[in-house]
């Protein structure tokens, strides 16, 4: 488990103790007993107060979720410029935290929105509460607003919806476990929020740090330090063997040969990576996550190639390639092996690589930084 979803977890308990949610808690929890709050906290917790909560939490995870799942879907149409996307979502997320901390001003954001939330009536069953839940997190309040929205760029650039979901569900979570332990705990719990309202600031600063840290992380590009990597591989037997073509520079720096394989062809590929560390990467010419990854490896190239580091290419439809990546057992494309100045293997990567990583890895074989701030790649169709 990355780091990411403790940090999320942590982010969803400092909204709870935010200054938009803590305060409200009692009248909330009021409106789901169907008594006051006053008698909430001399004791009377109203008929079924844990599962209407139960139902609340529900319904505000299923809204959650969903909206982490349209954030996935908005950063996989992005995918191509993802290098960008993850600087302008840390970018986001550095202005929400400092947004919290009261270093950034901006009046139209301390508006409170909820348009849904007064047109639910109290019902006799949990379908009412499930809505009440999904109405709160349809609104906006200046302290719940841009954790969700900073959570939300976070979940885009996962690269997956599943995770995308995981990681609102995880959010969600945390806002939710402390309500439901009050509803248990009432009125012992209420008493406790109040003497805890005094930290509020506390809490607010604790949570723009946390959002300002992460943002920080996305702009430099270490959010490898909170996140996997996006990894996607394609299947060999699924990757289609073509005929010969004539290959360009732009298209396969390692001048790939389309010669049959013999012992001594495959030798002289396996040779070519000794001497110097080297970057060998696998691919086809039919893997279009090789092709998203064309200009992603071309700038870590650049970076790198003034340090004493090789970057080769292998083409898996040719039958050099294919001799190659089975003497070295490749089994998906795109394949990235990191090799020592003997040629031998160090570190080894599968699939879709955010360029951050692949210039990481390329560092520790170098033993040394790269040049550049991490630039941005070209569009895959330049340069072809």
């Amino acid at each position: 488990m990355s780091f990411s979803f403790p940090a999320l977890f942590l982010a969803g308990i400092l909204t709870f103790l935010s200054p938009c949610v803590l305060p409200l808690v009692p009248i909330y929890l009021a409106t789901l007993a169907g008594t006051s709050a006053t008698s909430l906290r001399e004791g009377s917790r109203g008929k079924g107060l844990f599962t209407a909560t139960l139902a609340f939490a529900l319904g505000l995870s299923v809204v959650f979720v969903m909206l982490g799942l349209v954030a996935s879907a908005v950063g996989k149409t992005l995918s191509s410029h993802r290098v960008l996307v993850l600087q302008l979502s840390g970018l986001a997320i550095f202005l929400a935290g400092l947004k919290l901390m009261g270093f950034l001003r901006a009046p139209w954001l301390d508006r409170e929105a909820r348009p849904w939330l007064h047109s639910i009536r109290r019902g006799s069953g949990l379908l009412w509460p499930f809505l009440f839940g999904a109405a709160f997190a349809l609104g906006w309040s200046p302290c719940v607003g841009p954790v969700l929205g900073s959570v939300l760029a976070f979940a885009g650039t996962s690269g997956s919806p599943t995770k995308a979901a995981l990681y609102l569900a995880t959010y969600a979570f945390g806002l939710t476990l402390p309500l439901l332990g009050v509803s248990l705990m009432a009125p012992l719990a209420l008493r406790l929020l109040d003497k805890t309202k005094r930290h509020l600031r506390v809490f607010e600063l604790a949570s723009g740090s946390l959002l300002a840290a992460i943002g920080l992380l996305f702009i430099t590009g270490n959010e490898a330090a909170i996140m996997k990597p996006v990894t996607t591989s394609v299947d060999l037997a699924a990757t289609p063997v073509t005929a010969a073509s004539p290959v360009s520079p732009a298209t396969c720096s390692a001048g790939v040969s389309h010669e049959p394989a013999t012992s001594e062809s495959v030798s002289t590929a396996m040779t070519d990576t000794e001497g110097m560390p080297t970057m060998l990467e696998f691919v086809a010419a039919g893997c279009p996550i090789c092709q998203r990854m064309r200009p992603v490896v071309a700038a870590a190239e650049r970076g790198c190639s003034s340090h004493g580091i090789r970057v080769r290419q292998l083409d898996v439809s040719t039958s050099v390639g294919r001799a190659a990546a089975a003497e070295r057992g490749v089994l998906g494309v795109p394949t990235f092996l990191f090799l020592d100045s003997a040629g031998k293997e160090v570190a080894r990567l599968v699939g879709q690589q955010p360029q951050e990583v692949l210039i990481q890895s390329l560092e520790v074989l170098a033993g040394q930084k790269c040049d550049g701030f991490r630039p941005l790649p070209s569009s895959p169709a330049e340069g072809s």
